[in-house]
């Protein structure tokens, strides 16, 4: 089963740490999306195939926040009268 998981930062190389970790530390498969939000928001979504503890999630830096997919918010962008 796919675990997706989403985390927010402040900068840019707090998120590369992050996933840095996931995939060399924690051993994690599956896919990363790195994308920015704004000048000082980044968003880190993991689409992991391995199931991830609280306990791990705990020591990534970043606030969790509701995992969205990217091209869930591409497409509002372009088209913000669509209802899901």
């Amino acid at each position: 089963m796919i675990q997706s998981i989403a985390l927010e930062f402040e900068s840019y190389a707090e998120m590369e740490k992050a996933a840095a970790l996931l995939w060399n530390k924690y051993d994690v498969t599956g896919e990363l999306e790195l994308m920015p939000l704004s000048e000082s928001r980044f968003r880190l979504t993991i689409h992991s195939e391995k199931q991830l503890r609280d306990t791990t999630l705990e020591k990534l830096p970043g606030k969790r926040v509701q995992a969205k997919s990217i091209l869930r918010d591409a497409k509002k962008e372009l088209q913000p009268d669509v209802v899901d």
